[in-house]
This record gives C-alpha cells, sequence and structure tokens, in this order.
C-alpha cells in the first residue's frame, strides 16, 4: 500500500494523532485512557530518567516501562497508566494510526543517554575553568603539573617566554629530556583535548618557568 492510500485509510478511520498529558507529580496506578490507535510514543518528559507504565487493552495485560523518546506500535483500544510517587513535571504522549501490523518496540534513547545537556555543554565549553595558578618552576629533575582531573575537558601548559632551557612534556613521573611527548622552548606551548590524566615535566635546566591551566 503507497503512502497516499495509508493517508487515506487513516483519515477514512477518523483517526489522528493525539496528544496526552501526564501530570508526573500525581501518582496514579492503571489510570484508564479511552484512546484508540497502533502507535505511541513518549514525544517529552522533564528528563530521560522520568518513567510510567502502560499497560494496552486490559489492566491484567503485561506491564510496559516508558521513557522520553521511546515508544511502542501495537494496536490497542484503550491503555492504562501507572505514575510512582517522587516524580515532577508533565509528560507528553503522542498516540496515532496507521496501517496495522506487527507489535514493535521504538526506542529513539540513543541521544539521551549520557543526556542532551551534557553533550551540549560539552560542544560549548565550560563557563568556569577547572584549575589554574601561579606559573611552575621545573627543574632538571620531573615534577607532576597537573594532577588526573575527571572533570577536566582540555589542558594546556606553556613554557614562559623568557626560559633558557627547554622543558619537556610526559603523561607520567617516568619523563626525561629523551622520554617525552612535547617540546617547548621558550614561549611554546602544549594542549591536548579530552585528556583526563595527569601532566609532567622536566627541564634541561633549573629554574624554568612553566604557565598551565584546565578547563
Amino acid at each position: 500500500m503507497s503512502f497516499t492510500e495509508n493517508l487515506a485509510k487513516i483519515k477514512a478511520a477518523g483517526h489522528d494523532v493525539r496528544k496526552v498529558l501526564i501530570d508526573l507529580s500525581v501518582a496514579v496506578t492503571d489510570q484508564e485512557f479511552a484512546v484508540s490507535g497502533n502507535r505511541i510514543y513518549i514525544w517529552d518528559a522533564p528528563d530521560s530518567t522520568s518513567a510510567i507504565e502502560i499497560k494496552f487493552n486490559e489492566v491484567r495485560n503485561t506491564i510496559i516501562p516508558f521513557v522520553r523518546q521511546q515508544g511502542y506500535r501495537i494496536p490497542f483500544e484503550r491503555f492504562y497508566v501507572t505514575v510512582a510517587s517522587g516524580l515532577t513535571g508533565t509528560m507528553t504522549i503522542l498516540v496515532g494510526l496507521e496501517e496495522i501490523g506487527k507489535a514493535e518496540p521504538i526506542d529513539n534513547r540513543s541521544s539521551d543517554i549520557a543526556s542532551m545537556a551534557v553533550i551540549e555543554g560539552e560542544l560549548r565549553g565550560d563557563t568556569a575553568f577547572e584549575n589554574w595558578d601561579t606559573e611552575k618552576t621545573i627543574g632538571a629533575v620531573q615534577s607532576e603539573v597537573l594532577v588526573s582531573n575527571a572533570n577536566r575537558k582540555a589542558c594546556i601548559v606553556q613554557a614562559k617566554s623568557t626560559n633558557t632551557g627547554i622543558i619537556y612534556i610526559g603523561f607520567n613521573n617516568t619523563v626525561t629530556t629523551t622520554k617525552w611527548v612535547a617540546e617547548l622552548q621558550a614561549g611554546m606551548s602544549f594542549d591536548v583535548d579530552d585528556y583526563r590524566g595527569a601532566i609532567h615535566a622536566i627541564a634541561t635546566a633549573a629554574g624554568q618557568l612553566l604557565g598551565y591551566g584546565e578547563w
């Protein structure tokens, strides 16, 4: 059946997409909604973890949990909603009818697992830094410049323009003047994104200065 024929069939049946609003602040058990269709989808909710339970057609039928961006294709004449206590906000459910077919779950939560707010924050960058302070003095014995930081998105270190020696950067205390990831002459810098481990440094002469920061 073509898309046009499908659309005509749906219109002839007198069905349209319907919106059902659920007040999550009110705990209910098996609240009945006399709405028929064969597709149901959680369009919106306060967050990705607020969940409700739905039974289709009969109150004795199997409970199916639903969260935002999750749905189901199954023919039903009515459905029953259970909301646990302790939730807040409003959940928006879309109910529609298309050509009858087999039951099929709809799950679009992949983009919501890490939370869209977290992804947006990663793309836009922080408004507050993690760590920066007075320049550090690096000598011929390695020292730790930055400790591991699970909240770090990026970091940078820069050799002071007045340095007379070379500073070598490494990822642990085994850094030497022949084992390193960056060689910083006076004024040079090294930055790295998405590395949350430690930064160590060693210099070819005592008293070399290194600025640093992470965010």
